[in-house]
């Protein structure tokens, strides 16, 4: 919410700015002893702004040539001159002014002061403290021809130079602007409750500040006088204006106030200047030292608490992601939970049925010959194939039917081909295998029992070991077994068989 604070020798009102306008909401009276402290309670848990706008007689401008120099020494030189001309108050302000063409090397800077500082540091101090909770922003102090200057930079209709006379219940206001920038302001006390009763003494003011104005330097020529009131007083006016001997002009001053419609707007030109504080942008003020240290330490109030909201919001945020992080812990706990409880019970169910074990020895050499199986050339050993092909190349007439073959087990031949009646055989010793055929003869072959004869010379030639045929003649089948050295073939127990 935004409050002008209007001072004056009467105690301080504060006026609110809303949609409507600007309305009155509270004021305190200079007679009271206890309205600072009410003042601080009425501001206090409200957030609020406020800009303090001091309506006084007593502030004085000077017009200063100061040198072109560095900014720093300048500084040090515009602080030497205000305490040179107001040692005893402690709101100065100095504002540069655009030089005019008979300036020459010097800069113009205008020193302002409020020269009496009772009427308005007794409330800047209760706005300083109140602004010091975080909530209260206090603005740098400004003054009533501050606030006018700005509206006048902006009515380009009226001259740049011109001598402004605004009328109200406390007296007459003077002001020059040249080049639209404020040069000086006076406030002339009324004299009577009606204006009639103060046109002598304005008049004789009115003559006096014209004479004034070019002696010290400030006006390039005759300054022309405006006149800011009411249609009402136009006819008093008429009779200032006849003192003035310059060129005179009346300002309507309803036409640039706004209108209002809620509670009754302030009178006069404080209308026109509360209007003006409500727009955004630079404005002439006055330095306050308690006010800035205020705003000082509410900047830093702000700072503290934002960078203690900002270190809570990403305590939070890693709250949030720790715990997010432990839901997540807690799912894959679950889920390893829920697979120890699968293990064990394949584990229990394999407790249960240790009968059906297998010997892990046994195992291994099973695995170990499923191995040489898969590296082998063909479905039999190469020594067993390359035995038979050999075999076979010396009886042309014999074609082969079934291929079986088998690692002799403890020195005993298995059994390879059902119905083989074998009668004594040398199996031979571990390092041999069975080789079991079932041969069919040709049509050139011999008759059975010579195949068979033959064949068994031709084995015992080719591998020097004993070989057993037996003949069926329901099938005409000669069935051959034979013992081989098989050095590579190794331990496995598998047995293997080709047609």
């Amino acid at each position: 919410m935004d409050y002008f604070l209007l001072i004056n020798a009467r105690g301080i009102e504060a006026w609110q700015s809303t949609r409507r306008g600007i309305e009155r909401a509270v004021a305190f009276s200079a007679a009271d002893a206890d309205a600072p402290v009410r003042l601080h309670g009425w501001l206090a848990g409200m957030r609020s702004r406020c800009t303090p706008v001091a309506d006084l007689p007593d502030e004085h401008h000077i017009l200063e040539w100061l040198p072109r120099v560095p900014s720093a020494d300048r500084r040090l030189l515009i602080e030497r001159r205000l305490a040179q001309h107001f040692p005893d108050t402690p709101l100065t302000s100095a504002r540069p002014l655009p030089a005019a063409p008979g300036d020459g090397p010097l800069d113009p800077v205008l020193l302002a002061a409020l020269t009496r500082p009772a009427d308005i540091v007794p409330w800047l101090k209760t706005l300083g403290e109140a602004g010091t909770n975080g909530l209260t922003e206090v603005r740098a102090p400004t003054s009533v021809p501050f606030l006018l200057e700005r509206w006048y930079r902006r009515q380009r209709q009226l001259p740049a130079q011109v001598l402004l006379l605004a009328l109200g219940k406390d007296g007459m206001r003077q002001m020059f602007f040249r080049q639209r920038r404020l040069m000086f302001s006076r406030v002339i006390p009324a004299r009577g409750d009606a204006l009639v009763d103060c046109l002598p003494v304005y008049r004789d003011e009115l003559a006096q500040t014209l004479a004034w104005l070019p002696s010290q330097r400030l006006s390039d020529g005759p300054a022309p006088v405006r006149m800011l009131a009411t249609a009402d007083d136009l006819p008093v006016l008429c009779e200032i204006a006849l003192a003035a001997g310059n060129e005179v002009a009346f300002i309507d001053l309803a036409r640039h106030v706004e209108a209002h419609d809620g509670s009754p707007p302030v009178s006069g030109i404080l209308a026109l200047a509360l209007q003006e504080a409500r727009r955004v942008g630079p404005l002439g003020h006055y330095a306050y030292p308690q006010l800035h240290c205020a705003r000082q330490v509410a900047r830093t109030r702000r700072i503290v608490i934002a960078v203690g909201m900002t270190l809570a919001v990403s305590g939070l945020a890693a709250a949030a992601v720790d715990l997010a992080a432990a839901e997540s812990l807690r799912e894959e706990t679950g889920q390893i939970a829920i697979r120890q409880q699968g293990l064990q019970r394949e584990i229990d169910r394999l407790d249960a049925n240790a009968a059906q074990a297998t010997d892990a020895d046994r195992l291994d050499a099973w695995l170990d010959g499923c191995e040489r199986l898969v590296h082998a050339k063909g479905t039999a050993p190469e020594t067993v194939l390359q035995a038979v092909a050999d075999l076979l190349a010396e009886a042309p007439w014999a074609r082969l039917e079934t291929l079986a073959w088998a690692r002799t087990q403890d020195g005993q031949a298995p059994a390879l081909l059902p119905g083989f009646a074998t009668k004594d055989f040398p199996a031979g010793d571990a390092a041999s295998a069975v080789v079991a055929l079932e041969i069919s003869l040709e049509g050139h072959a011999p008759p059975p029992e010579p195949a068979a004869v033959s064949l068994a010379a031709h084995w015992q030639r080719l591998r020097g070991s004993l070989a057993q045929v037996e003949v069926d003649g329901d099938a005409a089948l000669l069935r051959f077994r034979a013992a081989l050295p098989l050095a590579d073939v190794g331990t496995s127990p598998l047995q293997a068989s080709a047609p």
